[in-house]
């Protein structure tokens, strides 16, 4: 039998508490200098003593190495948080890869269609509607929705879709044509 482990209960409910109280600053520091967000540390303090606290060993342990488990613990959570973030880490940039090969292979180049500077106008233009107007103009235009999908989409009804919609595109009409871009 190791000498951290003993077959009198040790570590109770109630001492878990106790051991929360005394050592979750220390634990605490332990995750803010291994960690980058530090804010991330607070959660793994948490999820140290929740597998503290679900650990089969925990009844077992010598009061005297108490805080030297709890750190043991900390270790083991720390490196699931490692392993976690570098497979999140990778997963973001390979869809991060795979978003930018299919958005080069699908995107129109308007540049080549139209002047830049005009389009530059019109995103502007687009920029002074009002959210929702501005909103309905990109997901129709931008996105390629119908008027039926982008009141599905904001939760308004296709009457409504319909008039602002309408009333977005004069809007630009106009002011492209008070500028002279359009006729």
């Amino acid at each position: 039998m190791s000498a951290q482990v003993r077959d009198n209960a040790a570590l109770v409910p109630g001492d878990l508490a106790d051991a929360f109280r005394q050592e979750a600053p220390g634990l605490l520091g332990f995750f803010v200098r291994r960690v980058s967000p530090p804010e991330d540390a607070a959660d793994l303090v948490s999820e140290t003593f929740l597998a503290a606290w679900k650990s089969k060993q925990r009844d077992a342990v010598v009061p005297d190495l108490r805080r030297a488990w709890l750190f043991g613990v900390a270790r083991k959570v720390l490196s699931q948080y490692r392993r976690g973030r570098r497979r999140r880490t990778a997963l973001s940039e390979r869809v991060r890869a795979l978003m930018s090969t299919d958005l080069a292979a699908s995107s129109v180049d308007l540049t080549g269609q139209f002047d830049p500077d005009l389009v530059e106008h019109v995103r502007e233009l687009v920029s002074c509607l009002s959210p929702l107007d501005r909103e309905i103009i990109e997901l129709v235009y931008w996105e390629g929705f119908t008027q039926e999908e982008v009141a599905t989409i904001l939760g308004k009804p296709s009457a409504t879709i319909r008039s602002r919609l309408s009333r977005a595109r004069a809007v630009l009409r106009d002011q492209l044509a008070e500028s002279g871009d359009v006729s």
